[in-house]
């Protein structure tokens, strides 16, 4: 990986949670902690950006001591807590503490596509709003808590897809057609507005650097396929690797570091060889 510029450079690091900062099997960030420690004490912000909910992301920044803006649902929102920059961000929406941008397009508006779509073509996948919790528990693994807080979505519907690859390409078709966009997750097909995990950190980053006296730069980390978008406008791009799949090709990027170890451990080990080099003279 060629040496970025790094003088007066306020940096940020936009990160996906499961598989990067999260292990894939046990969910555990243990490994990451020291790292996210030594971000904080270099004051360079952390921003979650994942395909989970606020509902979920709130929890997880308890247990992450993070307290900087996030991003829900594939970039469908950005959540930043009031008061964080000087001034509230031109059409943010005051909402329990937080100023919210939306990028993305609300649940119902979905929701209200999908029952038309299914009475002309039926619905062969698992959608969350029409499961039980059992249900969601059982295609997932997460505990019943945790199904609950997936469910509790704002801007997005997962679908676990269990029709042919052709009825897929058809739906995906009509979703666009209807003004939406599908982004394949992991296990999931998601229905989000037309935004993803790119666009919304670019926003974020386009109000830092207007409360910031030196250029705002970017690393983004991320393990999957969902995570291209937001490693394409990254100026340093950190892919982890995975214990399930190989990492996802992300083409002609000028600076792209591919972990050796994966999950928390793999995130560190980049985090940690750039604050020793690249860092020590950003701030």
């Amino acid at each position: 990986m060629s040496k970025p510029e790094r003088a007066h450079t306020q940096w940020l690091v936009a990160s996906d949670l499961d598989g990067t900062l999260l292990d894939h099997f046990t969910y555990s960030h243990q490994p990451a902690d020291a790292a996210l420690q030594h971000l904080e004490n270099a004051n360079i912000p952390v921003i979650l950006n994942s395909s989970k909910t606020r509902d979920e992301m709130l929890t997880l920044r308890g247990t992450l001591h993070n307290h900087h803006p996030f991003i829900v649902e594939n970039g469908s929102a950005i959540f930043i807590p009031s008061g964080y920059f000087p001034q509230k961000p031109e059409s943010a929406q005051e909402e329990s503490g937080y100023w919210v941008l939306e990028p993305g397009a609300r649940r119902q508006s979905i929701l209200d596509f999908l029952a038309q779509d299914r009475e002309h073509h039926g619905a062969p996948y698992l959608n969350f709003a029409a499961a039980s919790t059992d249900a969601i528990v059982a295609a997932t693994g997460l505990s019943h808590a945790q199904a609950e807080q997936a469910n509790s979505r704002h801007y997005s519907e997962p679908l676990l897809w269990q029709g042919t690859e052709q009825e897929k390409a058809a739906f995906i078709n009509r979703v666009e057609a209807a003004g939406l966009a599908t982004l394949q997750g992991g296990r999931f097909l998601h229905v989000l507005g037309q935004t993803d995990k790119g666009h919304a950190t670019q926003l974020l980053q386009r109000i830092y650097q207007q409360h910031s006296d030196h250029p705002c730069k970017l690393i983004g980390s991320g393990d999957g396929p969902n995570d291209l978008d937001m490693l394409k406008v990254a100026d340093i791009a950190i892919i982890v690797r995975s214990p399930t799949h190989a990492p996802p090709t992300l083409e002609d990027h000028p600076f792209l570091a591919v972990t050796q170890n994966t999950g928390p451990q793999g995130w560190a080990d980049a985090i940690q060889k750039l604050l020793a080099t690249e860092f020590k003279t950003a701030q």
